[in-house]
């Protein structure tokens, strides 16, 4: 699923829950197993195509999601650091576990699948509302909308969460000092994403020449993805959605999601 869709869910599973670390353990946990795409970026460097394989495998299992999250909630059971904070690490804790489950889900539903029992199996588990089989990249409409769908990928991080979040900071009068740089990224990321949706027609680059050209470009701004949750911890942690307005956003993902594979 694409990544503000992502952060997005992370939000909406902040908004039911009161208990701070909890909220902001949903939002990172909802984005961090994408992770494993700039290990892959790497990778590709040194073993080629293989690498592909590493997305959507360990950092979207589930023996993933028991590790991170049990290690995190035991640290609450530690004595010398129970001594030292009060912190709580079980809500952030549950907060991650659930926040990877939700990601795992709704991969599941995007494209391909996961590995959702690596590294017992290697299998993609999922249930594709339009599997990636489904799209013939012989042909020039097929490719463009695989192009498309790659790409304005990260205008969802843009609209689903960088602006909501950073509107709630300057609100909320919370991460000031933020206010004005991550102001000029978004613009920045928003100008760059267009330039990339525009690259997309060009009918002699290929869906995977294409997606090469984006991965290390789109390695950047996931990092940025990834780090956006702790740089707005305190947003986060206050984060509260009112049902009727969640109702409306997911209603318009749903809408935006149908509109890319009609």
């Amino acid at each position: 699923m694409q990544g503000g869709v992502h952060l997005l869910s992370g939000l909406i599973l902040a908004s039911l829950s009161k208990r701070k670390e909890f909220k902001l353990g949903a939002v990172i946990g909802a984005i961090l197993p994408d992770f494993d795409i700039i290990i892959t970026a790497f990778a590709y460097l040194a073993i080629g195509e293989k690498a592909a394989d590493l997305h959507r495998s360990f950092s979207h299992s589930l023996l993933f999601i028991a590790v991170v999250a049990g290690i995190t909630i035991s640290l609450r059971f530690v004595p010398q650091i129970k001594k030292r904070t009060s912190y709580d690490f079980v809500g952030l804790g549950i907060g991650l576990g659930i926040g990877f489950l939700t990601h795992g889900v709704l991969d599941m539903a995007y494209l391909y699948g996961i590995q959702f029992l690596w590294p017992f199996s290697k299998e993609l588990i999922g249930f594709p509302i339009v599997p990636f089989e489904s799209f013939d990249t012989n042909l020039a409409s097929d490719t463009l909308k695989l192009k498309l769908l790659q790409t304005t990928d990260f205008y969802t991080d843009i609209f689903l969460f960088y602006i909501p979040i950073l509107f709630l900071a300057y609100k909320m009068k919370k991460h000031e000092e933020l206010h004005l740089p991550f102001l000029i990224y978004i613009i920045a990321d928003f100008i760059v994403t267009t330039v990339f949706v525009g690259l997309s027609f060009r009918a002699s680059v290929s869906y995977e020449d294409h997606t090469i050209q984006l991965y290390y470009l789109g390695t950047f701004f996931l990092m940025i993805s990834l780090i956006a949750p702790i740089l707005f911890r305190d947003v986060i942690r206050e984060f509260k959605f009112e049902p009727w307005i969640m109702i409306i956003i997911v209603a318009l993902v749903v809408f935006s999601q149908f509109l890319f594979y009609v």
